[in-house]
């Protein structure tokens, strides 16, 4: 697997374009930007994440994102197989995921294929 020095804040600076990410002739992670909108679409890992941290402690470390995201007026929309599954930023229209998230700029469009990406993660 190669290195790579490319920054986490990466999504401020892209305004357009798309990054697909594939292992072999597989794509695992599509990127796409236009405007005020980031998509990450995760199709496959070829890989397991480790789990050092449970995900009420991945959720905030991520409200600084989240929020950051919404000062910048951008919204960063993360899907699995195409479909909306949490969006952070300035679209973000937390209801019952802000018990979760403990922010008020992340939202979990879909419960269940939230804790189906877990487990795949």
């Amino acid at each position: 697997m190669k290195k790579t020095n490319l920054p986490a804040n990466f999504l401020f600076y892209l305004k357009s374009g798309k990054l697909n990410i594939s292992y072999g002739n597989n794509p695992c992670i599509l990127f796409k930007a236009e405007q005020n909108i980031r998509e990450i679409d995760i199709i496959d890992l070829p890989i397991k994440l480790p789990k050092k941290f449970g995900i009420l402690k991945q959720f905030r470390e991520a409200k600084d994102l989240a929020k950051k995201l919404k000062e910048e007026k951008t919204t960063l929309d993360i899907k699995h197989d195409g479909e909306l599954i949490i969006r952070l930023g300035e679209k973000a229209k937390p209801k019952f995921s802000k018990l979760v998230t403990l922010s008020k700029n992340i939202e979990i469009v879909d419960f269940k294929r939230f804790r189906q990406l877990e487990k795949e993660l």
